[in-house]
């Protein structure tokens, strides 16, 4: 209906379950691709399309192609971002989830150095480049759409949820890549890796069918009555809110690079340098995955009572701390400890961060640049942390042979973390949100 009508609280109610499925299912393919690469880089990539390196090295190679993809999302972030403030978060989100999806399968169909030599490396550096230039805006506008949605007494609660679809997606991955390692390996090697790519069209056609069913977010079209949308959001961002903008960058660095150390790094450093079994690693980052669905709403609840910033610099402290022990029990080469390490690194350490992050950032920025401000901080933090973090990783490993000089760079990402939350906003809205939240819970369009 175009009609404007007073939502009544079942509406709403409806709205915001259309908002969070929406943001799981979007979050499920965007890192069900992701972990698809990384996963890849760190067992095949390396050897299929990098195979002029020594196998350390040539994983090095593959794991900067990954963080290739990492450096395009911030361009992702500010060129969808603007467009979802200038013109509504729903047409946006379809946008992007197609972009990441479709990159994806296609390189579950490129052929590899053997077959078209230098070319193989090339296209998947394209195919990579978009599926992080969607990237950029999904999780971020995921985690915009449902703040916007929600009310501020759960806001927490209910922005953790679509991070459910990051422990899915990665569930998916990594489950697929375990069934797949009971293959040969030499149809793994030539044909096995590819059928989790290609799977990834079935979650465009489920994503954009429920994406396109949810309803345009209240605050969005209160800015658009009050014809508060900015001509240049980026241009706003920079000039009126340059502080929450940093202070949202450097919050994320601890959760996006121990977050894609543990997916990449320690797998490649399980598997390549203490030469065990992969399955290990995929097994162990299989259960933290699973352990997550439990503690990201767990977060969120604790958030909602104490206080956001609290549980988010709590949990990048917990992240310096367990640093050092992550390690010496994963060289116990003891699968138990090393299991009990990943899964207490991922599912409890880091996920305090992940499930407050859509609450923290979102109430760092007003509605009419809250998609651009958020999703560009977000993902030039998860460039510069999460992207480099594996290939710096892997370098120093290679140079030293030691996992100490990987732990310090982990624990200093914390430390920049810690610091920005702890002389960030301590507000748990921003005055321009509150006066945000006056206009839509007026009058908004019903569905």
């Amino acid at each position: 209906m175009s009609n404007l009508v007073t939502p009544t609280p079942e509406q709403r109610a409806k709205w915001v379950r259309r908002a969070i499925l929406a943001g799981v299912i979007g979050t499920t393919i965007e890192w069900y691709d992701f972990v698809l690469f990384g996963t890849a880089s760190a067992l095949v990539f390396n050897t299929l399309f990098f195979p002029k390196f020594d196998p350390l090295l040539g994983t090095v190679a593959a794991l900067t192609t990954t963080a290739i993809g990492y450096f395009f999302r911030p361009l992702g972030g500010f060129v969808f971002g603007a467009l979802g403030d200038k013109f509504g978060r729903k047409n946006v989100l379809a946008a992007t989830l197609v972009l990441m999806g479709v990159s994806t399968a296609l390189i579950g169909a490129l052929p590899t150095y053997d077959q078209i030599g230098i070319w193989a490396p090339v296209l998947m550096l394209i195919l990579r480049i978009f599926q992080g230039m969607g990237a950029g805006a999904e999780f971020g506008g995921a985690q915009v759409m449902v703040s916007e949605h929600a009310s501020k007494k759960n806001q927490a609660l209910l922005t953790s949820l679509p991070g459910a679809g990051l422990a899915l997606g990665i569930m998916l991955g990594t489950s697929f890549y375990s069934v797949l390692n009971f293959m040969p390996k030499n149809d793994f090697m030539a044909w096995g890796w590819r059928l989790p790519f290609l799977a990834s069209v079935i979650g465009i056609g489920i994503g954009l069918y429920i994406r396109m069913r949810v309803v345009e977010s209240p605050e969005f079209l209160a800015v658009t009555r009050a014809k508060a949308k900015p001509k240049s959001p980026i241009k706003e961002v920079f000039a009126s809110h340059k502080r929450s903008w940093f202070v949202a960058m450097f919050a994320c660095f601890a959760e996006n690079s121990t977050t894609n150390l543990v997916k990449t790094f320690v797998l490649a450093y399980i598997a390549t340098f203490l030469h065990l079994d992969s399955s290990i690693g995929l097994n162990a980052l299989f259960l933290a995955s699973f352990i997550s669905l439990f503690t990201y709403p767990l977060f969120g609840v604790l958030a909602d009572r104490i206080g956001i910033a609290r549980v988010y610099l709590g949990s990048a402290v917990f992240v310096a701390a367990f640093i050092f022990p992550l390690f010496w029990m994963i060289d116990t080469k003891s699968v138990p400890l090393i299991i009990t390490a990943i899964v207490v690194i991922y599912a409890f350490a880091v996920r305090g961060m992940s499930a407050t992050q859509g609450a923290y950032l979102s109430n760092l920025f007003p509605t009419h640049i809250r998609f651009t401000g958020l999703a560009s901080a977000r993902e030039v933090g998860s460039a510069i942390s999460g992207g480099i973090g594996p290939v710096l990783a892997t370098l120093l490993l290679a140079t030293t042979h030691q996992y100490w000089p990987v732990a310090l760079y982990m624990i200093s990402q914390a430390l920049i973390t810690i610091i920005a939350v702890w002389i960030g906003p301590r507000r748990t809205k921003t005055i321009e949100t509150a006066k945000a939240d006056e206009l839509a819970h007026g009058t908004v369009k019903a569905s």
